[in-house]
């Protein structure tokens, strides 16, 4: 085991200089690379408990290969990669000693960014390389090699946003996740879980109008036609309603289908990106019933 570490680590004081703005890492590029080339490359992991994660750990880094499983892309579901089975689809490498972020990043580039709600965490992405770096307190604490912006034919598919983007226009990156989130609970349960989030919405718009809340759900595996709109078009009447919410800012979507019903209550503003809709059930994989529901009670 020692040896192979100390053969890995060669490996880094060779190819630090250029890893962090390369689209391949070590010689492994995602959707072109193979699980063989991989071990050619880096011989054993650490760890292969996983069948398609191989850990690899040096005295540099931690690196995490991901491999496809091979499994075919489904209607509806834009997460993956049409590529054979055992094709890397991504590297995360974690550094023990975290650099600066402007010794990784380079000059004059500008990237996507993506800014955490909560934390000082920062993404930035170069789409046209693949490289996404997290950046914690001016350091980067994580490197993610994906497929270059070149690969996109490869995808499943594209993820959807929770409202209308106007083509052309930049917004700002935030990070979301729900305010609430519940499944198929009674209306009258749903109500009061409405009521914190209005109340929360209400206390945003006073500081800036510019808040509004997004109301995504989706509908079981097992479930009625037009379920998922139904309920968001149930939640966002009550608010508007009976809290005198303004409908302009509250958007009731349709997010597609996962195993269960659930529901995710958003908060964002006009000038950030809305919420990207999840889906995890392939509507083929759905059994729905022909009866439309008629009361939000049911």
């Amino acid at each position: 085991m020692k040896s192979k570490q100390i053969i890995f680590g060669v490996c880094v004081v060779l190819m630090s200089i250029n890893s962090a703005s390369a689209k391949s890492w070590r010689g492994i590029e995602p959707l072109h690379s193979t699980r063989a080339d991989v071990e050619r490359l880096l011989g054993r992991p650490t760890d292969d408990k996983t069948p398609y994660i191989w850990i690899y750990d040096s005295p540099e880094e931690r690196a995490l290969v991901y491999f496809s499983p091979g499994v075919p892309c489904e209607e509806g579901l834009p997460d993956g990669w049409r590529v054979p089975k055992n094709t890397v689809v991504g590297v995360d490498v974690y550094p023990h000693v975290r650099r600066k972020t402007s010794e990784v990043l380079t000059a004059g580039k500008e990237y996507e960014t993506v800014q955490a709600a909560h934390t000082p965490t920062r993404w930035y992405t170069d789409p046209d390389e693949g490289i996404t770096f997290t950046v914690q307190d001016d350091a980067v604490s994580q490197m993610s090699y994906g497929p270059a912006g070149k690969e996109k034919n490869y995808k499943c598919g594209e993820y959807k946003y929770a409202a209308p983007v106007v083509p052309g226009v930049k917004l700002k990156g935030i990070e979301h996740y729900p305010f609430d989130e519940f499944g198929n609970i009674r209306y009258e349960d749903a109500q009061a879980r409405l009521d914190n989030f209005v109340i929360q919405l209400f206390t945003l718009q006073e500081q800036e109008p510019e808040w509004r809340g997004y109301i995504v759900v989706y509908a079981g595996r097992r479930s009625h036609i037009g379920e998922a709109q139904f309920k968001a078009n149930c939640y966002k009447n009550y608010l508007v309603r009976v809290r005198e919410m303004n409908p302009a800012n509250l958007f009731a979507v349709d997010g597609g289908y996962r195993e269960d019903m659930q529901v995710q209550l958003f908060l964002g503003r006009t000038d950030y990106y809305p919420p990207v809709l999840r889906p995890t059930v392939s509507p083929k994989n759905v059994q729905v019933s022909k009866r439309r529901l008629t009361s939000c009670n049911q």
